[in-house]
């Protein structure tokens, strides 16, 4: 088994300070950290994991927290996955591993959590939603518990670290698109009524009319188990002869496109198209989606680089972080103006 002195034999320094820059210590040079990493690989040395939890107290673990799980396609839904890998590949970067918390109640995720730091498997989490009231947010900051938020929370904005988009503006942006493109009757689509990143979207979609004192309405809550609210959707649009629609995501929007189908509504040719987080799904079928690009790996890194901050230095952080975003122009919205 190779020890610390092997490799500062090898690296031809005093163990001691292998020790210290295995901690990343000011007082060894780059240089010298350098030979001793390259010694480390040489020789295939491991630190002893135990060793190093108790030299520094920590356990050089984060959780990242999933919503609530109350529907199979949150499960499977591309953000999660991506920002979750783009999370574990900085993590492993700064010598962290990842644990996930998941259950299919906000009662069951803060059990989770709460076992997680009481058995000192993570030093703090990275949340991957945001709800009002949310308990386990409540358990985190009771407990001083280090966090960042994926998403801009509607409680507490001043108190807690979040990073995240500007929703608002993408959603005005969105509009703005449209009507520049001929569309003056829209609509936005959403499957939850409940979530701040629909808050957000929808007042950006306001937001956006209201400037360009055009009609408002509200947002359509597209259920497929819903046939009243389906119809009503359609006839909606017969009624207030709408050219467009801005759809929550991706994945929603490939729904809507599917139903629409069925009414003989062709995207974009009766209806235009805009949808948000230029997910695989923008380009799974003809017509390719027109999205928003929200930036998921500076997402991803912004919120553990703030995380292992705050865990490292030992100190309450908070902070504001917006990620810029991309429209990523496709096929999906029509140019009325040229005909």
């Amino acid at each position: 088994m190779v020890t610390i002195k092997d490799v500062a034999e090898r690296a031809g320094v005093n163990a001691s300070t292998v020790s210290r820059a295995l901690k990343d210590s000011s007082t060894i040079s780059q240089k010298t950290k350098e030979k001793v990493k390259k010694a480390m690989a040489e020789l295939g040395y491991v630190p002893n994991v135990a060793a190093k939890m108790l030299a520094s107290g920590l356990t050089h673990a984060v959780g990242v927290i999933f919503p609530p799980l109350s529907n199979e396609e949150r499960v499977t839904h591309p953000f999660f996955m991506e920002i979750l890998t783009v999370i574990n590949d900085e993590a492993k970067k700064r010598d962290f591993t990842v644990s996930i918390a998941t259950g299919s109640t906000v009662d069951e995720l803060k059990e989770q959590v709460q076992l997680m730091y009481r058995q000192r498997l993570v030093d703090g989490f990275i949340v991957l939603y945001s709800s009002t009231d949310d308990p386990v947010r409540r358990y985190l900051m009771e407990n001083k518990i280090p966090f960042v938020i994926v998403g801009q929370p509607e409680e507490f904005e001043n108190e807690v670290t979040y990073v995240d988009n500007d929703n608002q503006l993408m959603s005005k942006t969105a509009v703005d698109y449209m009507n520049q493109r001929g569309h003056e009757k829209m609509l936005f689509i959403t499957d939850d009524l409940q979530s701040e990143i629909f808050s957000e979207r929808y007042i950006g979609y306001l937001k956006g009319l209201n400037k360009l004192q055009l009609e408002n309405h509200s947002a359509v809550l597209f259920n497929r188990k819903d046939p009243e609210g389906l119809e009503k959707f359609i006839e909606t649009i017969h009624h207030h002869h709408i050219t467009a629609l801005i759809v929550i995501d991706d994945m929603l929007a490939l729904r809507v496109m599917q139903f629409l189908s069925f009414y003989d509504l062709k995207v974009p040719d009766d209806i235009s198209i805009i949808s948000f987080n230029n997910s695989v799904y923008a380009k799974i079928m003809h017509p390719y989606l027109t999205s928003f690009d929200i930036n998921v790996k500076r997402l991803g890194r912004s919120s553990l680089v703030r995380l292992l901050d705050m865990v490292e230095k030992r100190m309450p952080h908070t902070e504001r972080v917006i990620i810029p975003f991309l429209l990523k122009e496709r096929e999906t919205v029509r140019n009325l103006l040229k005909g």
